[in-house]
């Protein structure tokens, strides 16, 4: 079963995805608040859940019209299900739950019409409603259509009996002329009223017996009504940023042109532009390899973003993808070091790594490891790091490790790097450095390649530190000392 801590989805950009879906009923809100992953015995069902969120992508524009009604109607509704689980108990529900549970059902057949617009384009599997019309013939016997709930007065003989004695007392209050007259029918009134609501009551015994048969369908609907709402914020969250529908492998992961939406949007507020990363990965260790501040975090934690919505039933922001359902996703990123434990950073590294690789090791999984070991000195850190890559590539899972050391790539079954500043003039930045007021760094970011190439054959990492200090104007007898040893 996966299991992603908060600070973990706040990390790779998933929490942020969650917060820009607008689920509108509480039932859909339930099921972002509580985001299932699909685990590799659910396959049939996460295979229902994209092919609908596809239907509704591709057809987004023809169907705007429709979404948008559903949308206003799911906002009005409110969760109902405790009312009708009481009905189904023998339970008397009262006025409050009763005028809810019309309000739902009446907005539930407001919906229907919009779900089969929708089903005529879609096609859906698996999702489907009950016609409410019976449940509302008990909540409104008279079929006013009323959006109010009401006890009418035909409800049973002796309710109309009371009322009528009742309206003829009332009417006699009006017109009397001494107190003592008033007090007398007040207190023919009260008793009157005790008679009316006790016949209420039986009244709304009733109909919560006559809706427990239906509680069943009703609550599926409730379920259902959540699905929808979903699968609405879902196609429409692939409208912003773009989706497909992955290939479902038995054990290799690729992924063509893949972004992260965060980033996106962090990177189109300061006008620039976020470059897909692709990737192609296996059983085994890969590692990913580049300077700091080249980007190699980036692209890790847009593999782990893509694989949690894929196993979430969204559509993943790629522009190909073939993935398989992993049993885990296990991701080990910074700010690992544990106060309270009195460890170390490295320490805390180690006690992590040992539990997530105890759990990766129960089922093919997917294992993400940041600059692991980068809480010791550089040396025992590369011996460290090569050592873990070496024993992950005999474990059944992808694992995936991003390092600045060198010599790791060559224990691992595949490497790739960031491409940074290879293709740069340093020359050509230095020249735009000494024009310009811009920050150095946000110059330098603006000319940085994130996207990977696959390395063949050995290679350390890239030095684009080097370069850096170059373009910086780091002190020329800085410079000359760390060239020499390079």
């Amino acid at each position: 079963m996966i299991s992603v801590t908060f600070g973990d989805k706040v990390k790779i950009g998933l929490q942020y995805i969650l917060e820009t879906l607008h689920g509108c009923s509480p039932f859909g809100i339930e099921r972002i608040r509580r985001l299932k992953f699909y685990t590799p015995e659910e396959r049939e069902a996460l295979e229902e859940e994209l092919y609908n969120v596809e239907g509704l992508y591709r057809h987004a524009d023809e169907l705007k019209s429709a979404m948008d009604k559903t949308v206003i109607l799911l906002c009005q509704m409110k969760d109902i299900r405790n009312s009708f689980r009481r009905c189904a108990a023998g339970e008397i529900p009262d006025h409050v739950e009763l005028f809810e549970m019309k309000g739902f059902l009446r907005r539930l057949e407001g919906i229907l019409p919009l779900f089969e617009e929708m089903n005529e384009k879609v096609a859906f599997r698996g999702l489907s409603f009950h016609a409410p019309k019976e449940a509302l013939a008990v909540l409104d016997p008279d079929g006013t259509g009323s959006r109010g709930f009401y006890i009418p007065d035909s409800a049973t003989p002796k309710l109309r009996e009371i009322r009528a004695a009742k309206k003829k007392v009332e009417e006699k209050l009006f017109h009397a002329a001494t107190d003592a007259e008033k007090d007398e029918l007040r207190i023919e009134r009260t008793r009157i009223c005790a008679e009316e609501d006790s016949e209420e009551t039986k009244v709304r015994a009733m109909m919560g017996a006559a809706l427990a048969p239906m509680v069943e369908d009703i609550l599926a609907d409730a379920e259902n009504v959540g699905r929808l709402d979903f699968m609405i914020q879902k196609a429409l969250f692939a409208v912003r940023y773009g989706g497909v529908r992955p290939e479902i492998t038995d054990g290799a992961l690729e992924l063509v042109d893949m972004v992260n939406p965060e980033i996106v949007d962090l990177l189109s507020e300061q006008r620039r532009t976020f470059v897909p990363v692709s990737i192609s990965l296996d059983r085994g260790a890969t590692v990913i390899t580049g300077a700091n501040m080249g980007g190699k975090s980036v692209a890790m934690k847009t593999v782990a973003l893509n694989a949690l919505l894929f196993q979430a039933g969204f559509l993943v922001c790629a522009r190909e993808a073939k993935m398989p359902l992993f049993c885990s996703v296990k991701m080990l990123f910074d700010d690992l070091q544990s106060i309270q434990s009195g460890l170390s950073g490295f320490g805390s590294e180690i006690v992590h790594f040992q539990k997530a690789l105890d759990e990766v090791e129960q089922g093919y999984s997917l294992f993400l490891l940041d600059e692991f070991a980068r809480g010791t000195n550089p040396d025992e850190g590369a011996v460290i790091v090569q050592a873990v890559t070496k024993y992950l590539g005999d474990v059944n899972a992808i694992s995936l490790l991003t390092t600045h050391y060198d010599k790791v790539a060559e224990h691992a079954a595949a490497h790739y790097q960031i491409i940074g500043l290879r293709d740069i003039d340093p020359e050509a930045i230095r020249r735009e450095l000494a024009h310009t007021t811009e920050d150095g760094v946000h110059v330098i970011a603006r000319h940085m390649n994130y996207g990977l190439y696959r390395v063949v054959g050995k290679s350390d990492c890239p030095r684009d530190a080097l370069n850096i200090c170059r373009m910086l104007s780091l002190k020329e007898e800085i410079l000359s000392k760390i060239e020499e040893q390079y």
